[in-house]
């Protein structure tokens, strides 16, 4: 069975801190202390208003912060890996009450990579990862969406929700294959 575990918005606060401060920050012409100005003003051009400091941008704010500032100032060939989150938890802030996610881990498997990216998939829709569980059992009489066994199910379930990104103008194709979805998901 799938194990699932909790993840706390502290932990992705953290995580996005990590690839700002830590990837992207060293990769501009900008240090944070002495041009803290300027990255807000850059902040505020992004989120198309006025914005605060880093640590005052709600979560979603930060991710569509490091989606912009990956492409301006990271290689095409860079990865960042930030952090896709439930639409309940975008206007989640520091100092907040303590709230967060079930994670679905998908086990090892000739299907584990299909399933991975239809979690990714309905995340990026806006939905939590545990409610995936719901529609499989009502769609495939299956009890967990980590059951579901069948390659025509699993293509079914990614065909829908890809046309739903689609539809919702998020694309849907991996970033390895030089999608852009992150851009459009956290706009939304």
């Amino acid at each position: 069975m799938a194990k699932r575990s909790f993840v706390p918005c502290a932990a992705i606060y953290d995580m996005q801190s990590k690839v700002f401060f830590g990837t992207l920050l060293p990769a501009s012409p900008f240090t944070y202390e002495a041009d803290k100005d300027e990255l807000v003003a850059i902040f505020g051009r992004i989120l198309g208003g006025p914005a605060g400091s880093w640590s005052r941008l709600t979560l979603g704010q930060r991710n569509q912060v490091l989606d912009a500032l990956a492409t301006r100032w990271l290689p095409e060939h860079a990865a960042v890996d930030i952090p896709l989150l439930p639409r309940r938890l975008r206007t989640w802030k520091k100092g907040d009450k303590a709230d967060g996610y079930e994670r679905l881990d998908i086990p090892a498997g000739p299907l584990a990579r299909q399933k991975r990216y239809i979690v990714m998939l309905w995340c990026l829709l806006g939905y939590e990862p545990k409610s995936l569980d719901g529609r499989v059992s009502k769609q495939f009489g299956v009890e967990r969406f980590v059951w579901l066994s069948e390659p025509d199910a699993l293509a079914t379930l990614a065909k829908d929700l890809w046309s739903r990104c689609r539809k919702a103008g998020i694309d849907p194709e991996p970033a390895e294959a030089g999608g852009t979805r992150r851009e459009a998901a956290v706009a939304r």
